[in-house]
């Protein structure tokens, strides 16, 4: 832990955990809490800290408070940046977190918060459980190394480069874990919460808190009802409120065979082709390298897994299938390209890194050597986060800074869109609205455009309340 880090966690006393501070909300008929509220208010309470990438939403409940979500935040600079500054006071109030799933916009920032001093239980299902180490071990590594190469580059501005979290960070977040069977009611000082299968990842959530006879349910991304591996979501139980992700754009089926074609045309010039891949989702990734090569639809070529954990998500995938848990198709199957390797070879090769945002790690290493080269070919899968290297590039972007200077844009980016796993605009509608309408429903988690819409499609189709909250606003619920 960094000297900063010490003493601010030394500085969260107990008193001033209690006390209550409230402040003047910028947006009219607001109020921003980051103290307790007062006991006597007996209506639960909602603040959005985690803006449109970061899941962080704060519930307060009589007796204790509860936070769904512990993300980092992705998108431009500024935004990017709160990774690397302390976390807000009301987080260190909260008596546990629950965990949607295991991908860094729902659990990334929780090594940072214990190594801030913070310390209680962590609920998650126990694919995400599983998955977590992963993710976290993963991104632990590259935010070190991003770290390193500031400093040796000059970047790193007046201070030292300092990651948000480090490998020991992870490893006392991660023991803080306790796993929780889907449909299995769990108190939690004078509630109780559940978790209802979400899809589109192994371990992946829903979560429904209820107390003092108020529900509120949270919905991060919803899987497709035709995800390959995975079942489909849970239905939607009643709540009086409900947290609900901004959809995926909708797939357009041909993904796997667009994906082919950029591998052949990078080929046919003598150029490698590099993937930007988590290893939390990047399972995905490599199943369909192996299926497209068994099929000859890809020429075999060696894969350079250049992700510190990547292999040890298709693990746990593995493991799952062998354990048969109830979340997965029967049939579905991770696989691994016969062709991985380690280092890339001196022939075309395909090669797998991460972050997926390209807004850190090792992916960033190869973006300076690869977009400069026009025989190379750059393929972005899924929906890019605004503001990131990711989408720049997917925007037709013709130089990229990395590590302190432009490289320019030769390569041939193809931007394939969404993969197919994530449920789009109908299928989050029909699953909404499948069950009795919610007092309010708040629409989170996206890009700002495809919030309001879907935030418009519910009260246009189902004549719902549906708002999109503002990052920090505080509501009843």
């Amino acid at each position: 832990m960094s000297d900063a880090r010490g003493s601010r966690a030394a500085a969260l006393s107990a008193a001033r955990r209690a006390s209550v501070r409230y402040r003047t909300s910028p947006w009219p008929g607001r109020l921003h809490v980051t103290g307790h509220r007062p006991a006597s208010h007996l209506d639960p309470a909602l603040t959005f800290l985690g803006g449109p990438t970061g899941a962080r939403h704060l519930l307060e409940l009589t007796g204790t408070r509860v936070l769904v979500g512990c993300g980092l935040f992705a998108g431009p600079d500024a935004l990017w940046r709160r990774n690397f500054s302390p976390g807000p006071d009301a987080l260190h109030t909260v008596g546990a977190v629950l965990l949607p799933s295991a991908d860094l916009g729902h659990a990334g920032f929780l090594p940072q918060l214990v190594a801030e001093g913070w310390h209680g239980p962590v609920f998650a299902t126990p694919g995400t459980a599983a998955l977590l180490p992963v993710a976290l071990s993963e991104a632990a590594k590259q935010f070190t190394e991003d770290a390193l190469a500031a400093e040796a580059g000059g970047w790193a501005g007046p201070g030292p480069a300092v990651p948000p979290f480090r490998a020991e960070d992870v490893a006392r977040a991660v023991a803080l874990v306790q796993p929780v069977e889907y449909g299995t009611l769990r108190k939690l000082d004078g509630a109780e919460f559940e978790f209802g299968r979400a899809g589109g990842r192994l371990g992946a959530a829903w979560v429904r808190i209820r107390a003092g006879g108020r529900s509120v349910v949270f919905a991060g991304p919803l899987g497709a009802a035709e995800h390959t591996t995975l079942r489909p979501p849970d239905p939607r139980p009643r709540s009086d409120a409900l947290v609900l992700a901004a959809p995926s754009p909708p797939g357009d089926g041909h993904l796997a065979g667009r994906f082919a074609a950029a591998v052949h045309r990078a080929v046919r010039r003598g150029g490698n082709v590099l993937v930007p891949a988590s290893a939390v989702g990047g399972e995905g990734l490599l199943t369909m390298l192996d299926e497209l090569t068994a099929a000859g639809e890809l020429p075999k070529l060696p894969v350079v897994l250049d992700s510190p954990a990547g292999l040890s998500a298709v693990e746990v995938h593995r493991r799952a299938e062998r354990e048969h848990w109830h979340e997965l198709h029967r049939g579905g199957r991770a696989g691994v390209p016969a062709g991985l390797v380690e280092q890339a070879p001196d022939r075309p090769s395909i090669i797998v890194a991460g972050l997926a945002t390209a807004d850190s790690g090792r992916v960033l290493r190869h973006l300076a050597e690869l977009l400069p080269d026009p025989r190379a070919g750059v393929v972005l899968l899924g929906r890019p986060v605004p503001g990131t290297r990711a989408a720049q590039l997917a925007g037709g972007a013709r130089q990229l800074k990395i590590h302190g200077r432009y490289v320019p844009v030769r390569a041939e980016v193809t931007a394939l869109g969404s993969t197919g796993e994530f449920a789009g605009p109908a299928e989050v509608l029909a699953w909404a609205t499948a069950a009795p309408r919610p007092e309010t429903a708040f629409v989170v988690e996206g890009e700002p455009g495809a919030s309001r819409a879907l935030a418009k499609a519910l009260h246009a189709e189902a004549g719902w309340c549906a708002v999109v909250p503002e990052d920090g606003e505080r509501v009843l619920c």
